[in-house]
Formats: C-alpha cells, sequence, structure tokens
C-alpha cells in the first residue's frame, strides 16, 4: 500500500485543488507580493537574465525553476502559478514519506498519509500553494533535503540543502541543523562505541562524554574523520554562504534597507502560539504532560514567565510594513488586539508559555541532538527577523509536526484535519468576496495570509 499512496497522495491533492487553483487564477494578474515574483519569474523563464528587480529579496531560485516551462511555451502567469501547485503536490508525497519515516511502523501508511494530507493543507500554506511565491517551492527544497538527511544520504541531501538556499536565504539554517545534529549524533555514536553501551546510554548534554573526548585523542581524531566523511558536502555549502554574508553585510539581496536584521525575540513566542493552534492535535494530547511539567518546576515557571514578560517589554518590535498593509490577517490581529490595548501582549504571557511547554512536551521523545539544534534554528531563523510574517513559520512549523510524538491516530488528527478544511473555506471565502481599493492600485485588493 505505501507504493500507492505516493502516487494518490499528489494525484489527488492536485485534482481536488485544481479548481480553487483557477479561480484564484481568475481573479487577478498580480496578488500582493507577486508584483515582484511574476515579472522577475517571466524574464527568466524567457532567458531573459540580464533583467532583475532590485527590490527583490532571495537569490533566483524561483525564478529559474521557471526555465522549466520554456520548452512548453508557456512562460504566463498561470504557468507560473502551476508551479506552486505542482510543488504542493510534490510535498504532499515527501510529507508521508518522512511522517512515515519519523513514526517508525506506528499507525501504518494510512495514519502517515493522514498526517501528509493535514499538513499538506494547512491553512497559511496551502493558500500559497496557489501562488506564485517562494514558499511552496522553498518548502519542497527544505522538504527533498531532509528526507534525504534523514536516509544518511548525505550528497543529494547537501544539493537539495543548497537548492534550498536559491530559494531563501534562511533555509541555510535547516542545512546547518542537519549538519549539526549529525556531528552531535557522530559523537555520541562514538563514544557509545568506545564504552561498548548503546548510545542511548551517552547523554549528549552531560559532562562525562565531553570528558572522554577531550581525555582520548585517538576517539577525539575518530570522530573529527568520521565527521568530515559525513559533512564535506554540507560544509561546502555552508562556507559560501559564509562568505556571501561577508561580502554582502546581509542576508537579503536587495531592498536591504526595510529587511535589515534586528534581534525580535518575541517571534518565539507567536511562534509558539502559531504551533500550538494549528497542531492542535499535539497540543490536545500533551496538555496533561504539559500541566505536570510546570506543576513539577513552578520555580522554574514563575521565572520563565518573569523573562517573558521582561521580553516583551524591551524587545517588541513593531515593522512599518505590519501597520501599513491591511492585505493581510496578522493587520488586524496586531491593529485590533496587540496595537489597541497596551495590556494585551503582556496578558498573552501565560499563553506563550504554556504554548512553548507543549511544543517542549511533543518533541520530549527525540534524541537531544535534535531538540538542541532545532531549538537554536528557530532562534536564528525567527528572532532576528523584525516583520511578523506567518509565511516565515511555515518550514519551521512543518518541521515540528514532522518530528512530533507519534500516537494512535484518534479523534485530535481528526480535528486536526477538519479544522484546517474548515479555515481553508473561510480564507477562500473571504478572498473571493472582500474587496477594497488602493490610492495606486487600478485592480482590486483582496486578504490573504
Amino acid at each position: 500500500m505505501s507504493g500507492s499512496w505516493k502516487l494518490v497522495l499528489p494525484m489527488g491533492f492536485v485534482m481536488y485543488s485544481l479548481p480553487l487553483f483557477l479561480r484564484v487564477n481568475g481573479t487577478s494578474n498580480y496578488i500582493i507580493d507577486e508584483e515582484f515574483h511574476i515579472p522577475q519569474g517571466l524574464a527568466f523563464c524567457r532567458k531573459q537574465f540580464d533583467v532583475w528587480d532590485p527590490k527583490i529579496t532571495t537569490f533566483p531560485g524561483l525564478y529559474l525553476i521557471a526555465l522549466v516551462l520554456n520548452p512548453f511555451n508557456y512562460c504566463t502567469v498561470t504557468g507560473l502559478r502551476l508551479l506552486s501547485l505542482i510543488g504542493a503536490g510534490i510535498n504532499i508525497m515527501l510529507l508521508y514519506r518522512i511522517r512515515r519515516r519519523t513514526l517508525a511502523g506506528t499507525g501504518g501508511n494510512s495514519y502517515a498519509a493522514h498526517e501528509a494530507i493535514t499538513l499538506s493543507v494547512l491553512p497559511p500554506l496551502y493558500f500559497f500553494s496557489h501562488l506564485y511565491y517562494t514558499d511552496t517551492l522553498s518548502l519542497t527544497m527544505v522538504l527533498m533535503f531532509y528526507h534525504f538527511w534523514q536516509h544518511e544520504a548525505h550528497l543529494p541531501a547537501a544539493v537539495f540543502g543548497a537548492a534550498s538556499v536559491l530559494m531563501r536565504q534562511t533555509n541555510i539554517v535547516w542545512v546547518c541543523m542537519g549538519t549539526g545534529i549529525t556531528v552531535l549524533e557522530t559523537l555520541v555514536k562514538q563514544c557509545a562505541k568506545r564504552r561498548a553501551v548503546h548510545k542511548g546510554q551517552v547523554r549528549l548534554l552531560g559532562v562525562d562524554m565531553w570528558l572522554q573526548l577531550l581525555g582520548s585523542p585517538q576517539l577525539l581524531f575518530s570522530c573529527v574523520l568520521s565527521i568530515l566523511a559525513k559533512c564535506c558536502f554540507y560544509i561546502s555549502v555552508i562556507l559560501p554562504f559564509v562568505g556571501f554574508l561577508c561580502i554582502n553585510g546581509a542576508i537579503v539581496v536587495g531592498d536591504k534597507s526595510a529587511h535589515e536584521a534586528s534581534l525580535n525575540l518575541p517571534q518565539i513566542f507567536y511562534f509558539a502560539i502559531f504551533a500550538a493552534v494549528f497542531a492542535v492535535s499535539n497540543t490536545l494530547r500533551q496538555l496533561r504532560p504539559a500541566v505536570e511539567l510546570l506543576r513539577r518546576n513552578r520555580i522554574f515557571a514563575l521565572l520563565a514567565l518573569v523573562l517573558i514578560l521582561v521580553v516583551i517589554h524591551l524587545n517588541t518590535v513593531v515593522h512599518p510594513y505590519l501597520l501599513a498593509d491591511n492585505r493581510h490577517y496578522i493587520f488586524y490581529v496586531w491593529s485590533r488586539l496587540y496595537g489597541r490595548y497596551w495590556w494585551f501582549r503582556y496578558a498573552m504571557a501565560p499563553a506563550y508559555l504554556f504554548a512553548m511547554t507543549v511544543l517542549y512536551c511533543g518533541l520530549s521523545h527525540m534524541p537531544d541532538s535534535f531538540k538542541l539544534m532545532f531549538a537554536l534554528s528557530l532562534v536564528l531563523v525567527l528572532c532576528f527577523q523584525r516583520l511578523l510574517e506567518l509565511r516565515y513559520f511555515l518550514v519551521p512549523y512543518v518541521l515540528f509536526r514532522l518530528n512530533t510524538r507519534h500516537t494512535r491516530k484518534g479523534y485530535s488528527e481528526w480535528l486536526e484535519l477538519g479544522a484546517h478544511l474548515l479555515l481553508n473555506v473561510a480564507t477562500f471565502y473571504v478572498y473571493f468576496t472582500k474587496e477594497f481599493y488602493w490610492q495606486d492600485y487600478s485592480t482590486p485588493q483582496r486578504i490573504i495570509w
């Protein structure tokens, strides 16, 4: 049945989405940021490589993919958007394969297929599957990287890791995460092998392992050789990117003044709420463990709550774009709650603490190497973004959800899928029925994620 799911899922997804795609495609030539992406994609599709919009912030990966349309003479707006829908069809197959591996046989292939469908219709992600944005195809490359990395096929993993960076520069963080986990797991395995014990008995966060490494030059040298053999391809991706940062002076390619990196720690809190709400199956299953964990560590929980309040007070960053663009749902959340009531951001502190605890419990079964590197990656990919943009949460959310604790499929999984589908109905209804005009645009504007 495994082989049939790999065929049924992408074909079923595309056929299910195609009528909606055609309806969205008929509403407007450009939808918000497509104003920059589509002309650039059309230029590259026609092999006009000397054309470049200085407002574009990413590497040209999204536009290079448009070249596949050229032999079919299909360099059109519809063709470019269709690339995202095809990418989403590939994504659902990758989500199935990755989740099936993380489930390790629990629940069977049908459970993995259910989880893949749920993730593929994640409302913000599903919406952008119908537009020519970087998000869908960026996720495709990250999932390809992660799939091959899971199977320790390091060369193809590095190739797709590089492709993911060409789509969006921040994806270098996920390449570094995979590299870091590989390094740490290699150290644990080598130390366990030297002690002749199972690797589960070697604590990564303990002192003994590191003392063992430092006390044995031969073991340390063996670890270095093993790490280089596994990670040399990843290093060949990471080092050139470091060189780019040094030369360019910023992670974005264009429009640097509007995308300056600045510390924005509350992004972690917003992500935690996002993940706790959309991954409702994990939230419901981890309610009791999260409450118990907070109860057992009352003093630590209280200190964490105080720290969250301090961070909110000192480091809440509001990007001008957040307040200026009423075409995104986050504009209304901020203007009607966070921006209107000074106390609201502080009142959310307990919810942030609980959401982060739920997320931690959902990953508590994972190795320390994953938990450590994923947490560090979250900070790097989110906490230096001034703009609160839900699209930035998509890749970390998908990687989180793919690795949540697996249990037997129950009502909470069906609730999560049903909530995603209903929210999609609501958001597309708003998109199709709510129109307004901006002074400098002749076409009607609509609300999207």
